[in-house]
């Protein structure tokens, strides 16, 4: 490391010396190249800002010779003496460049850090105000595979393919190394959009790079940090810069689902069919609460039906007269057929729904409700559904086929750019520690990976269970709320205290 004391004047040279500032094998110099400042190196002088700035990004320090100069000394030659009356001291600063850019309608360049999160990469980039016409995702070797998922996201986020630019290679440890790297990675982009205005995103990435980046990138770029859980953009340069709040609805469910590395099948549920059946899904969930032993009996001869054993897709007629009504309903809507004093299932599509669809149901009915909300307090279209089925994104599409096991979303909402999920289970699986144990694995592992970070998971139940199960334990260890039967009713309420809070 060198130190080089920057001056014309013999006196401060002599003041300089007789305070012990300048160490043996100092350099004396009357001008100055910051381009051969190395890391660690100090400089001493009074020196323009644009030159000291030049000093801290290469890694230098800067300390400048500060005097209380009256005015009748200003434009003289200052002896030490001189120089000590007018209290000279070193005085050290570490300057930031901010870039002055056009503003107005000028191209917005976006450089992202590849991580193992790609939401706080995507949502600034849609945000008004900033939204980008290029994107740079800059990966590590370990971040290849989520910075393609970003890239995948951000074509379902309609940004075209040529405006999305991947450079793999970035180092994630050996700080100088990243230095070296994000500085040509400025360089090269500061060149190709000399008059846009160029945003680093910092949210991703991990401690040493998020320092070589911000080092690198402060003479040309606006420094961001996407905070999500608070619906908000902090900068890390320029410092003082008004936080931006992230609007509620930016993220639709394609590339939500796209940046975590999924697509939806083009399947759409039957809205015709779901309305017909809104009267008989209504009554199922205002008697849920007492009905238990009935949807038990339709659960049963549901799954015999799917198993292929349609003789034993049978129950007998309820004794209950609420029961008897439901049934009526479920004949009436050509469900179940009347047979010899037993009540049969006629189809695979009624097996569906008396099997727990009805609970899918229940929430596409309080979806549509939803979507006539007041601001605020609406979803749109594009960002609920049931019954989902998802593959990997580098999946190949091979119809009727099931390569990934994790392959449905039962009701999935997104609101301020976070995910609800929903797993409705109608039998008795919860209350079985065996089934317990897969049906909250599966939620917790698909809250993890499809909703990411800001998951909300929930489990609908249409039978009663005991609170003291060890499922129910799990439960609150995967932050899994569980809504018994007496609750279903009351669904709508619970999503739009999601939505809000």
């Amino acid at each position: 490391m060198t130190t080089t004391f920057v001056t014309r004047h013999d006196g401060s040279i002599v003041w300089a010396q007789s305070e012990r500032f300048l160490p043996e094998g100092c350099v004396i110099v009357a001008t100055f190249d910051p381009e051969t400042v190395q890391p660690g190196d100090l400089v001493i002088g009074t020196l323009p800002a644009q030159i000291a700035a030049r000093i801290c990004e290469r890694g230098g320090r800067y300390q400048h010779l500060t005097l209380d100069l009256p005015e009748n000394l200003r434009g003289q030659e200052l002896t030490a003496a001189d120089m000590r009356a007018c209290n000279a001291r070193l005085e050290e600063f570490h300057i930031q460049r901010s870039a002055v850019r056009p503003s107005g309608n000028e191209q917005i360049v976006h450089i992202v850090l590849a991580s193992g999160e790609n939401l706080p990469n995507l949502i600034p980039v849609l945000t008004p105000g900033l939204k980008a016409g290029q994107v740079f995702i800059l990966a590590s070797t370990a971040m290849r595979v989520n910075a393609e998922k970003l890239e995948h996201g951000l074509r379902a986020a309609s940004l075209p393919e040529s405006h999305i630019h991947l450079r793999n290679g970035c180092p994630d440890h050996n700080l100088a190394d990243i230095i070296i790297w994000a500085q040509q990675c400025a360089a090269d982009i500061a060149a190709e959009y000399p008059l846009a205005r160029l945003i680093l995103n910092l949210t991703g990435g991990n401690k040493l790079m998020t320092i070589g980046f911000l080092q690198a990138f402060r003479p040309c770029a606006e420094i961001i940090y996407c905070d999500t859980e608070h619906g908000r953009i902090d900068y890390f340069h320029p410092i003082g810069r008004n936080k931006e709040k992230l609007p509620v609805n930016l993220l639709g469910l394609a590339p939500y689902l796209a940046v975590q590395g999924f697509k939806a099948r083009p399947d759409s549920p039957d809205v015709s069919g779901i309305t017909a059946r809104q009267q008989l899904t209504q009554a199922l969930v205002d008697q849920a609460p007492r009905m238990g032993q009935l949807i038990g009996n339709l659960n049963t001869a549901a799954f015999s039906y799917r198993e292929g054993k349609p003789d034993r897709a049978r129950l007998d007629m309820p004794s209950h007269a609420n029961d008897r009504r439901l049934i009526d309903l479920m004949v009436d809507r050509g469900m179940l057929k009347r047979s010899n004093h037993h009540l049969a299932i006629t189809n695979e599509a009624a097996a569906n729904y008396l099997g727990g669809g009805w609970l899918e149901e229940w929430c596409w009915l309080i979806g549509k409700e939803l979507e006539q909300g007041e601001p605020g307090k609406r979803l749109h279209a594009n960002r609920w559904g049931i019954n989902l089925k998802i593959d990997p994104w580098n999946q190949p599409d091979i119809p009727g086929r099931n390569q990934y096991p994790l392959n449905e979303l039962d009701a999935v909402f997104i609101h301020r750019n976070r995910m609800l999920l929903i797993e409705c289970k109608s039998g008795v699986q919860i209350s079985e520690r065996g089934e317990s144990q897969g049906i909250l694995n599966k939620l917790e592992t698909l809250g993890k990976h499809v909703a990411g970070r800001l998951d909300t998971k929930w489990l609908l139940t249409a039978r009663r269970i005991d609170r003291n199960t060890q499922a129910v334990q799990r439960a609150k260890e995967y932050k899994i709320r569980i809504f018994e039967p007496n609750e279903l009713v009351d669904l709508k309420s619970a999503i739009l205290g999601w939505m809000t809070k």
